[in-house]
């Protein structure tokens, strides 16, 4: 199993400031993922992501444990979830345990498993 991190040059940088590292859905990785900064992810990964921010796309297939400050899901999660931050979009398809502060669920998402509050004030990536 591969760990792939991707860093930022400063962990006080704005969000105009943080690194963004895309995935595209060609990718498939068995193994670990984890940024200080923004990431965009749309392939296959099984596997554990860590992210300040994370955004898993239409086409990404996701089965492991997701951490993020804020989390976007388009695509498809099975695992675990802990974010303060949760928007899950329309066709989103989450099969997941989801700790939050934050959550939006759009219409039209599929979501199964225990959904949990977390403090916003003890919350570590």
């Amino acid at each position: 199993m591969a760990d792939l991190k991707a860093q930022s040059p400063s962990g006080g940088a704005t969000p105009s400031e943080r690194k963004r590292s895309v995935f595209a859905e060609d990718l498939r990785i068995e193994g670990n993922i984890a940024s200080d900064g923004i990431l965009e992810f749309g392939g296959q990964l099984t596997g554990d992501l860590t992210a300040d921010a994370l955004v898993l796309t239409t086409t990404a297939r996701v089965k492991g444990n997701v951490r993020a400050r804020q989390l976007t899901i388009e695509g498809q999660l099975q695992g675990e979830v802990n974010a303060l931050k949760v928007s899950i979009k329309t066709g989103a398809r989450v099969m997941a345990n989801v700790a939050y502060d934050q959550l939006d669920i759009a219409s039209g998402a599929h979501v199964e498993g225990k959904y949990s509050r977390v403090n916003a004030d003890t919350f570590k990536l």
